[in-house]
């Protein structure tokens, strides 16, 4: 049952019933742990609810407070545009004419433009320069220093990388051009205006005491967790409410306004932030835009902090907008995408589906087999002898060639942050990253890998020791 709901307008299909029976049964379905929903048709709110508890056992409601990741993203391009409005920030200008201390080890970078930061084309990437792995820094000041050592994977403007270090550089960009610290002008030009009183901009993930752990899962089981830390300003630093966000979509729905009535920015500085620019017709600032199945547009963006996770979609020719915020994240975010799927069908008056508990399908299969490993690998080890008696009369290639399974097991165990990484389009991935994301995965590897290396060492000790006992008995 929901816990928190504020009906504040009537609208001709979404009915309030409709909304509350497919969350409280996506809830049970899936089997995540709280959701946090607001929807929108225009300026009014439609529906704010919450569901499900918090990681102490506190009820979900439309004001408790979530970290919403990467939706950030949207905040900081607002905080840019509202610059370029006022004239002191040019969009096509390079970066490095507002940030004389953004120097790379690659001359290219000199030509990055601000445009081309918001639309993830600067030629940064985790590839070249891998934020996750290496030492965090406390600041802005820090990162531009951390930066000093990047390289570009491709000229500026002519590859998409999902990056977040260049929300960094433009947080840093506010800084500089504003004179403001980058929370500090966040909380003065959007968030008070917008009333957005429970709303905040962080530096650091894992360090807020105002928000409940959240959790991730292994083996079906959720885990409460503090947020992964790392430097997340500019890039997912915003911690908000289903109520506060209410108040933010509206705004990027057209209801430009503050509540004394200034508008936050132009028509025409909202249209450039949702159209997109870059080389991969879809990223625009901090949005994300596609065609549905019935050809109509949505404009949205997904955030995740491993612990928590949220989506922010528009339907601009619809007049609806939506924010869902979970505190926890998924193996593959399935059970989240149902939600966000399941809203998508409501607005567009159609039934939503709902979803299904995959983490849990995906993890207790890796369990069996990392389980059918042991067992094969025990069985293994003890038929070493066996099996080197076997072989020992056999020349090196057909040895080599009948253990070019447990090799290439090894192989993968040892480089496998690199091909998980390289799956999932060159970001970075940690050791650190897929404990917190994918633990079960990483168990059934290391399983494989360790398992096929004990039996390569075992049977490579085992022949050489076979093999100078038949060349004693020989020799005599």
């Amino acid at each position: 049952m929901p816990v928190s709901r504020d009906l504040t307008a009537a609208d001709d299909y979404i009915k309030p019933n409709s909304i509350d029976e497919f969350m409280v049964s996506n809830l049970k379905k899936t089997g995540l742990p709280g959701v946090s929903v607001s929807i929108i048709k225009g300026n009014k709110v439609i529906y704010t609810a919450g569901y499900g508890n918090d990681s102490e056992g506190n009820p979900i409601t439309a004001d408790t407070k979530m970290y919403i990741g990467s939706v950030s993203k949207s905040f900081t391009s607002l905080a840019v545009m509202q610059l370029v409005e006022q004239g002191k920030i040019q969009l096509q200008k390079p970066v490095k004419s507002y940030l004389p201390n953004f120097v790379t080890e690659d001359e290219r970078s000199d030509k990055i433009t601000v445009t081309q930061l918001l639309n993830q084309s600067s030629g940064l990437s985790d590839k070249s320069f891998p934020e996750m792995s290496l030492s965090q820094p406390n600041s802005l000041m820090e990162e531009m220093k951390r930066l000093s050592g990047a390289h570009l994977t491709a000229d500026p403007g002519t590859q998409w990388n999902y990056h977040n270090p260049n929300y960094h550089i433009l947080a840093q960009l506010v800084e500089q051009v504003s004179g403001q610290p980058f929370n500090q002008y966040i909380k003065n030009h959007i968030l008070t205006p917008l009333n957005m009183s429970s709303t905040i901009s962080m530096t650091f993930a894992g360090n807020e005491s105002e928000v409940e752990r959240g959790y991730t899962y292994a083996y079906g089981m959720p885990i409460a967790r503090k947020a992964l830390p790392h430097f997340v300003i500019g890039s997912g630093g915003m911690i908000s409410t289903a109520n506060d966000m209410t108040k933010w979509i509206a705004m990027q729905n057209g209801d430009l306004k503050s509540v004394d009535g200034t508008p936050l920015v132009s028509p025409e500085s909202l249209r450039v932030m949702h159209t997109p620019s870059g080389p991969d017709n879809e990223y625009a600032y901090g949005w994300e835009q596609d065609v549905l199945p019935d050809g109509s547009k949505r404009i949205e963006h997904g955030g995740t902090l491993f612990t928590y996770s949220s989506d922010a979609a528009l339907f601009p020719e619809k007049g609806y907008a939506f924010v869902v915020m979970f505190n926890s994240a998924t193996v593959t975010g399935a059970e989240q995408q149902s939600f966000i799927d399941g809203l998508t069908s409501i607005v567009q008056n159609k039934t939503p589906e709902l979803g299904a508990p995959i983490g849990l399908i995906v993890d207790s299969t890796l369990g069996l087999l990392t389980l059918l490993l042991m067992m094969f690998f025990t069985k293994g080890v003890r038929s070493v002898n066996k099996w080197a008696m076997k072989f020992c009369s056999r020349g090196w290639f057909i040895i080599l060639a009948r253990n070019v399974p447990y090799i290439f097991s090894v192989i993968i165990g040892i480089f496998f942050l690199d091909a998980l990484g390289f799956l999932v389009g060159g970001r970075d991935i940690t050791w650190t990253t897929v404990i917190y994301g994918w633990p079960a995965l990483l168990i059934f590897i290391e399983t494989l890998a360790i398992g096929s290396a004990i039996i390569l060492i075992s049977r490579i000790f085992r022949l050489v020791g076979i093999k100078k006992r038949n060349e004693i008995l020989i020799n005599r």
